[in-house]
């Protein structure tokens, strides 16, 4: 156990230090934008690159890996799309983002330094696998069922229009291709595919700037939660964040056992799992108008959480 704080006392800790220099006005909010910005679009996709290009994955087939992780996505989505509907009879659009809240896990800003400090380079190759296809996958699905939703409760108010799901997927897959994570993992595929070793000064360049976002990740996500606010009664986040922090790993580590998943394999997708839940969720609200309070509230209580419940799930998986 004294271990496992050795490795959550930091991460939290770092997190604590960006809410407090906001709380003071040591630093002003927009230096937290600027730095996940730059942790965004530069040092993860940098990390990731990294990892790709030199993993050891030892010729496992990462397909076991997915199927263990979904799982406990899938119907953790589902779950929090029904809890919306039924105890805040929140329209479709909002019971979407209630599903986005409880099962989008923050795997950028706090699944990556955990692994890192937890189970090292072999556990950011796992991680490897499961960043990429976790948010093509999550985003494709989070957006039709929301251009969806939208239509639906647009003709509920007496507006035409048709659902096309291929105008969707296309929209999804030309933001894709613009982020920067899904171009740090392509670019690390190609270039484990030359052979091609990433040493000298490119390869040091990279190593250097990739050290630089697990701490900055965790200093930038601190920085941002002031701005979350608890909204109106607990009960709804407080049983998204309990589908997310609990039951989500619950269902990945059942699975992962049942389908004989390699020890570090099953760590690492029961603690991604057992992440709290990203900005992405609320990105979501605010871009299609619904939840916006939900997803702020769940981002907010599911991060401070966290850091008892990733305690437990580390020593669980240690």
């Amino acid at each position: 156990m004294l271990l496992v704080l050795t490795i959550v006392a930091p991460i939290f800790t770092l997190i604590a230090l960006g809410t407090i220099a906001v709380q003071l006005r040591y630093l002003p909010a927009s230096i937290g934008d600027a730095l996940s910005t730059f942790v965004f679009r530069i040092a993860v996709p940098a990390l990731l690159f990294r990892t790709v290009a030199t993993a050891d994955f030892g010729g496992a087939d990462p397909l076991i890996l997915w199927l263990a992780y979904f799982s406990g996505v899938a119907p953790i989505y589902a779950a929090g799309m029904i809890v919306a509907r039924r105890f805040t009879g929140a329209d479709r659009r909002a019971a979407v983002i209630a599903g986005v809240s409880a099962s989008f896990s923050n795997l950028i800003f706090v699944g990556i330094p955990v692994t890192e400090q937890a189970f090292g380079r072999p556990g950011l190759d796992a991680l490897a696998l499961i960043l990429a296809i976790h948010t093509p996958v999550m985003m494709l699905v989070s957006t039709l069922l929301l251009e969806r939703a939208a239509l639906g409760d647009a003709r509920e108010g007496g507006a035409e229009g048709a659902f096309s799901p291929a105008k969707v997927i296309g929209e999804v897959a030309r933001n894709l291709s613009r982020n920067a994570i899904v171009v740090g993992l392509a670019l690390g595929a190609l270039w484990r595919l030359t052979g091609l070793p990433l040493n000298g000064l490119h390869g040091e360049v990279i190593r250097l700037v990739a050290e630089t976002a697990g701490p900055l990740a965790l200093f930038a996500l601190g920085m941002s939660l002031p701005r979350y606010r608890i909204a109106g009664q607990l009960r709804v986040p407080g049983v998204l964040t309990v589908l997310t922090l609990l039951v989500q790993p619950s269902i990945v580590w059942a699975v992962g056992t049942l389908l004989a998943l390699p020890p570090l394999w099953l760590s690492v997708a029961v603690v991604g799992a057992a992440c709290p839940i990203g900005v992405n969720a609320y990105l979501f609200s605010t871009h299609f108008r619904a939840g916006e309070r939900l997803a702020a509230s769940v981002i907010l209580v599911s991060t401070v959480a966290s850091a008892v419940t990733l305690t437990g799930w580390l020593a669980l998986m240690h």
